[in-house]
């Protein structure tokens, strides 16, 4: 799985500047065998017959990577699209994509083994052709001039003085200065790793569901949230602290704590299903409280505003059952 993914996600872009400085690499390594020449030839064959297979890989791997890249991407236009054949479609890619790389192998086997004797060719065209040469006036012979040796040597110490010694407090300084740049250097080597780990993490954890469908009927019906997260609404749209505070989000909140405290004591796992309704969720939790009942479903389905005495009704009716609310009035 791991692997796959990895997969994907090279191909999910066209990787042009890699390839480019592979290519790159190739040529400065095939110059070096080509400058080496009669110095070492053994060095010099394997670096230019290594530089060449490598750039014949180096080819077909981008190549397939260009391919892999578009029907990548041609398929991702589509992925609204239901009965789209990709099997068919990958069946004819991968055909016509065998062919192409098939006679671009054959190309640029041919155009290796022609173009070394068509630049000797060229090399020995130009090596014919007249030549000007131009003569130089070479100037008489002079002796040159030798300076007469010095019989004293001078004495530089006397000009410069002797040197003094450092002051403690400059390698002090200096000891000082090589350890925080060694904690800095490591810092920021550390924070590189973890930002690079954090990344890597993130992307092999997201979840990756490309179909609407597969939203719906792959996730499990009883992983689903038995209400909304705190500060969204039924239709998705945020609605801020205030709702969160309310007495209704309140009962809402104590409600579903209720059920679930009961069926932990019934032993019941996992968590009811979102689709329950609140007569079998208390079922289930073994709960016969008729105000907590009348509360709740004028929390959820009523549409008004749950007040203060509602909440006030749902924290008395928890004392006579020797039950605390959660969450103060």
């Amino acid at each position: 799985m791991f692997i796959r993914k990895l997969f994907n996600y090279w191909i999910s872009k066209e990787r042009s500047g890699f390839y480019t400085f592979l290519a790159l690499v190739c040529a400065v390594s095939y110059w070096l065998g080509s400058m080496i020449g009669t110095g070492s030839p053994l060095l010099a064959g394997r670096l230019k017959l290594g530089s060449f297979l490598g750039f014949l890989v180096l080819a077909v791997m981008f190549f397939v990577h260009k391919n892999l890249n578009s029907y990548y991407e041609f398929l991702g236009l589509f992925k609204d699209t239901d009965h789209l054949p990709q099997k068919q479609i990958a069946f004819v890619n991968s055909f016509c994509m065998t062919v192409f790389l098939i006679a671009a192998v054959i190309g640029i086997l041919i155009a290796a083994f022609t173009t070394e004797p068509l630049w000797d060719a060229v090399a020995d065209w130009f090596s014919r052709r007249p030549r000007i040469e131009i003569t130089e006036e070479v100037p008489p012979e002079t002796e040159p001039y030798v300076p007469e040796p010095s019989m004293e040597t001078p004495d530089f110490r006397t000009l410069l003085g002797e040197p003094a010694e450092t002051p403690g407090w400059v390698e002090v300084l200096n000891n000082i200065t090589e350890i925080a740049a060694a904690f800095i250097t490591l810092a920021v080597i550390f924070i590189t790793l973890r930002h690079m780990s954090n990344r890597v993490w993130t992307y092999i954890t997201k979840p990756r569901l490309t179909d609407e469908d597969e939203k719906i009927y792959l996730k499990p019906t009883l992983d689903l949230p038995l209400e909304f997260r705190p500060g969204e609404g039924e239709d998705g749209q945020k609605k801020g602290l205030r709702h969160f505070l309310s007495y209704t989000a309140r009962l809402r909140r104590y409600y579903k704590k209720q059920i679930l405290k009961g069926r932990r004591r019934q032993h019941i796992v996992p968590d009811p299903p979102e689709w329950a309704s609140p007569r079998e969720l208390e079922q289930s939790a073994a709960i016969d409280n008729a105000v907590l009942h009348s509360l709740y479903e004028k929390a959820r389905y009523s549409g008004q505003e749950c007040t203060e005495e509602d909440w006030r009704r749902a924290c008395a009716d928890a004392e006579e059952r020797n039950e605390i609310a959660d969450e103060p009035a």
